[in-house]
């Protein structure tokens, strides 16, 4: 059954232990090739799901246990960056929630030697299967040690999320051939806090 998680990556896949033990019919233990981080075992649970699953894509739940907790709950793997050099990187798969206010699903990496960057999407809860996207372009000429990056899925509150289904794809990046005229910086006006942001005034 783990086979269809593999993810389509350069970078070979860490194997994770799987616990064999089993509650409410879910294989708990994070799946081969992810790393899992955060408190698991004492107030979060993971695990594939028969119930969400199809015979094609196996889901995997991430769960809080009876514990109020603020602390994040991780599913990750870092990725051999160097086929993606100066693409977009996509990163989707097909989510679902229930009682999870706080959720992220991320793909982090640095463009920069000095600069790193985060693109994350929320589990929208209380709807349906859907699939979300997360994209981001990775720069060519990066350090070698810079050639990595990092995809997850995250938990940091009471409640459930479900994925399955997901991929991980090398998009070509098209520069804008028009880019819009920004006006120049002005230093020196006076300053204020925001306003009128629903324009209702």
């Amino acid at each position: 059954m783990m086979k269809h998680w593999k993810i389509l990556a350069a970078a070979p896949l860490i194997a994770f232990a799987m616990n064999t033990s089993f509650a409410d019919g879910i294989k708990t233990g994070a799946p081969s090739g992810w790393q899992a981080w955060g408190p698991l075992g004492d107030k979060y649970g993971m695990g594939i799901d028969p119930a969400e699953s199809t015979p094609e894509y196996p889901a995997l739940v991430i769960f809080s246990k009876d514990t109020a907790t603020s602390e994040t709950v991780t599913l990750m793997q870092q990725i051999d960056a160097r086929e993606y050099e100066g693409s977009i990187i996509e990163f989707s798969m097909m989510v679902k929630a229930v009682g999870a206010e706080k959720s992220r699903v991320w793909l982090r990496h640095m463009k920069s030697a000095d600069f790193s960057g985060i693109q994350a999407r929320s589990i929208p809860s209380g709807k349906d299967w859907e699939r979300i996207v997360v994209t981001s372009h990775f720069p060519k000429d990066l350090p070698a040690t810079l050639k990595h990056f990092d995809i997850g899925i995250s938990l940091a509150s009471k409640g459930k999320i479900w994925v399955r289904d997901i991929k991980l794809e090398r998009k070509p990046y098209v520069a804008m051939s028009n880019p819009v005229e920004l006006p120049s910086f002005r230093a020196g006006l006076p300053t204020y806090p925001a306003r009128n942001l629903n324009f209702t005034e």
